[in-house]
């Protein structure tokens, strides 16, 4: 603030010195003009030769001078003070930039700061919890994996009790056949429910697990359009016949330039996938009760300084109630056999580790869209190994 204050006193005076410096130059203009027809008019003098008259002429041009030189001095002045404040004025404003310039990296610093700081906290506090429950993991998942062997060994006794009950069963009177049977529905039933929910156990228990996984990133300069188009490779190889099968058109709108970000692929490419298959479900989901074309956009973009990424896609929607719950872990609208319900939540965490947000819009039963936004920041080392890479070519088409 004193800075602009001090700079605007310096510019008002400049303007006063430049306002007094066109008044003496007119007034030396003026002088001139005056000395010039006093010459004239002592010419007229000699000629006319009333030389009562010259010494007044005399007299007057030599006052002319005398001003003249008082307003040149007066003149050379001010245009030097003129000079020195303007110089001063840009020193001054070169100062006032520099300042600002160190102000914004200093704020900028600071704020960097502050998000590592948070960001170490949330990872070391993950990291803690997950020491702490890993051999809780351990402990739970012996047991699953013994009830789950104990539950198929024994499903495979009853299949051989039952081939066995059939081959005597001309042997046995009708009621002991049809208890015995009876028996054998029950325990493949009861066998089937605990098979299952013993391998929804251990998968809920190993989402757990790699929800508690140090999932700091391992960021590499990578290209955007080619992490996408990676993405789009790995969906088709796996859902292909789906996405065939349904008719589902998916288009891509990568980025006209090829930007390289520090990012972790693999841990991208699983935020991607996720997304992506959540718009299959989604789709599948409103194709079973209405007819309409099933589109999937992805767009990348550039918005000042961020990359965002949209993933958009017709499906069902989500219901307004539940869009603030789908990135909380174990949350989940499909059926537990579906999903563990962490996709999204790991999601999150992945991106908040690039530094960047998710969101949702979606409006029930019309569309869903997935907001990325990253940000582009880079350091100067980082973009002149952008400016390397991208000279050397896309990183996936290598």
């Amino acid at each position: 603030m004193y800075c602009y204050r001090f700079i605007k006193l310096e510019w008002d005076m400049v303007d006063d010195l430049n306002h007094e410096i066109k008044r003496l130059k007119t007034r030396i203009r003026l002088i001139e003009q005056l000395s010039t027809t006093g010459l004239v008019l002592i010419g007229v003098i000699i000629l006319t030769k009333s030389y009562s008259y010259i010494s007044v002429v005399v007299i007057i041009l030599l006052l002319l001078q005398l001003v003249k030189a008082l307003s040149q001095r007066q003149l050379k002045v001010k245009t030097y003070l003129v000079k020195e404040v303007e110089q001063r004025t840009e020193e001054i404003r070169s100062e006032k930039d520099a300042i600002q310039e160190e102000s914004m990296k200093l704020a900028n610093a600071l704020r960097d700061l502050g998000e590592a700081q948070d960001e170490l906290v949330r990872q070391e506090r993950m990291a803690t919890i997950g020491q702490l429950t890993k051999g809780l993991v351990d402990r739970i998942l012996n047991p699953l994996n013994y009830i789950n062997n104990f539950s198929n060994l024994t499903a495979g006794l009853a299949k051989d009790l039952r081939e066995n009950l059939e081959s005597q069963k001309e042997r046995m009177d009708q009621e002991t056949y049809e208890d015995s049977l009876e028996l054998l529905e029950m325990m493949d039933k009861n066998l089937s429910k605990i098979s299952e929910h013993g391998y929804n156990t251990v998968r809920i228990v190993k989402a757990m697990e790699e929800l508690l996984k140090d999932h700091r990133s391992n960021l590499a300069l990578t290209n955007v359009n080619d992490l996408c188009r990676v993405t789009l490779k790995k969906i088709n190889k796996r859902y292909g016949a789906v996405i065939q099968e349904k008719g589902i058109r998916i288009d891509f709108e990568p980025l006209t330039l090829s930007l390289m970000l520090p990012m972790d692929v693999e841990q991208m490419l699983k935020v991607m996938s996720n997304i992506m298959v959540n718009s299959i479900y989604a789709l599948q989901r409103k194709l079973e009760t209405t007819s309409f074309d099933p589109l999937i956009k992805l767009t990348l973009r550039l918005e000042t300084d961020e990359l965002e990424i949209r993933v958009w896609d017709n499906g069902t929607g989500i219901d307004e109630r539940l869009r603030d719950k789908i990135f909380a872990p174990f949350f989940t609208t499909k059926t537990t056999s579906e999903a563990a319900g962490i996709g999204l939540y790991l999601c999150r965490e992945i991106i908040q580790n690039h530094r960047g947000t998710i969101s949702v819009n979606s409006e029930k039963g019309m569309f869903t869209e997935m907001l990325i936004r990253i940000p582009i920041y880079l350091s100067d080392s980082g973009k002149r190994k952008q400016e390397e890479e991208s000279v050397k070519g896309d990183a996936y088409g290598k």
